[in-house]
């Protein structure tokens, strides 16, 4: 099958959570025989199919909202998305809502009865670097429906994720969605049974959205552990921060752990660094906000997670024929 993927970031170059997970969907999509080309902004790159079986369209908008990024200003031509949207049929997946708000960390949080509760007080540079200078939500913009409305399948990272994304939309022209679970290894996140000698524990961007204001109210008296790059402009007042660690750190800290914080303003479209911390047998204190928990599974079996990309694949192979 010849697959043309769209996506604003090349997954291959960038390791923030969402191209964590194109990254390893397209990984195996190659491992299965695929035949796949990606287009990207960031580094730019053009390769396509002439005549590909199916598009798939990741995160199209998901620009950097700095004056150095050069913000909206960087981005696929609409012809480009257009003549991409014509070629085949397409599926359209989102790791968290740029294709549905055109700023960081959907600050309606997905309730916006009477529009857009930041653009009206933007700064010129801000509306410039946006590329907008009005004050409507971005998902009114015509290129946004027609990705959802005129795809094949909207891939969405949690029955959470769907709901808000959907509820934006407003739209009853929707087409069949399917809910990708998250991908873990769980032969690295695996409770170790060690002794946990740390009380509560919170892994993630330190900042506003991923409920800084929450874990201080609640957690600001004990010694929460918060490990993670703070968003600009934030430092922490409480617990121990301890920074950005790797990758292959977390889990250890995850063993130690008795109880995972996790607390977002915004709906986190999955969240699975949940998913990693009840494998390796932490308490999870959550709430209504996060995607993870949405599912109706264990997130502590590791059965839940088998075979998530090759199921996705099965999917879209399924409606390329």
């Amino acid at each position: 099958m010849r697959v043309n993927v769209i996506s604003f970031l090349d997954p291959r170059v960038y390791n923030g959570g969402g191209e964590m997970i194109s990254r390893r969907l397209l990984e195996v999509g190659e491992r299965l025989g695929y035949d796949i080309r990606l287009s990207a902004v960031r580094p730019r790159r053009r390769s396509l199919h002439h005549s590909p079986h199916l598009s798939l369209f990741i995160d199209v908008f998901n620009h950097a909202h700095s004056v150095k990024s050069l913000g909206a200003w960087r981005a696929f031509g609409m012809a480009f998305l257009e003549e991409a949207m014509a070629r085949a049929p397409f599926v359209h997946l989102t790791n968290a809502y740029a294709d549905v708000c055109n700023l960081p960390y959907l600050p309606c949080s997905g309730d916006r009865p009477d529009g857009c509760p930041v653009k009206p007080g933007l700064n010129v540079v801000r509306q410039f670097m946006m590329r907008d200078w009005t004050h409507e939500c971005f998902v009114q913009q015509s290129i946004v429906r027609r990705l959802y409305e005129q795809s094949v399948l909207n891939v969405y990272l949690s029955p959470l994720h769907r709901r808000i994304t959907e509820s934006l939309l407003g739209s009853h022209r929707l087409p069949p969605s399917y809910i990708l679970k998250p991908m873990i290894d769980t032969s690295r996140f695996v409770n170790e049974g060690r002794v946990r000698d740390i009380e509560y524990l919170f892994v993630g961007v330190v900042g506003e959205a991923k409920g800084l204001a929450a874990m201080r109210e609640r957690y600001g008296h004990t010694d929460i552990h918060l490990i993670g790059r703070c968003a600009p402009g934030v430092k922490p007042d409480f617990g121990r921060h301890l920074g950005h660690v790797s990758y292959d750190e977390v889990p250890c800290y995850m063993n130690r752990a008795r109880n995972f914080v996790f607390l977002p303003r915004w709906p986190e479209p999955q969240g699975r660094v949940v998913a990693e911390a009840a494998l390796c047998g932490c308490r999870i204190i959550g709430n209504e906000n996060v995607g993870a928990l949405s599912f109706d599974m264990d997130l502590a079996d590791p059965e839940s997670y088998r075979d998530v990309e090759d199921a996705f694949w099965v999917r879209l192979e399924e409606l390329a024929q």
